[in-house]
């Protein structure tokens, strides 16, 4: 499937910690190391951007079991967070560089 976003992280504290995000044509795919956790475009119900994850979340792949909510937290700023219709994980918040390109081409290839 053809690749239309991809984005690593380079942070100092993640040189040993590979962490990425890519979006496919049938899938949104979320990776930090050891965990990958795909997303099919079919599951998504909704995107949006939040404006910063909680302080108390803290940095790199976190979870939220009352919430339902698994968290790629990179940084604290602008994230994405992406509502799912079905799966144990009701919603994931991926920490991008560009919240608003990512929610932009997610919407396209959505809306197909």
């Amino acid at each position: 499937m053809e690749l239309f976003y991809e984005e690593r992280q380079h942070k100092p504290w993640l040189l040993f910690l590979p962490s990425y995000f890519r979006i496919y044509g049938d899938r949104v795919e979320a990776y930090f190391w050891p965990y990958r956790f795909i997303i099919p475009i079919s599951e998504i119900e909704e995107v949006r951007i939040i404006e910063k994850i909680p302080w108390y979340v803290g940095w790199g792949l976190r979870i939220d079991l009352f919430r339902r909510k698994l968290y790629f937290a990179i940084h604290h700023g602008r994230s994405v967070e992406i509502k799912k219709r079905n799966g144990y994980w009701k919603s994931i918040v991926l920490s991008v560089k560009d919240p608003e390109k990512f929610i932009s081409i997610v919407k396209r290839i959505v809306s197909g």
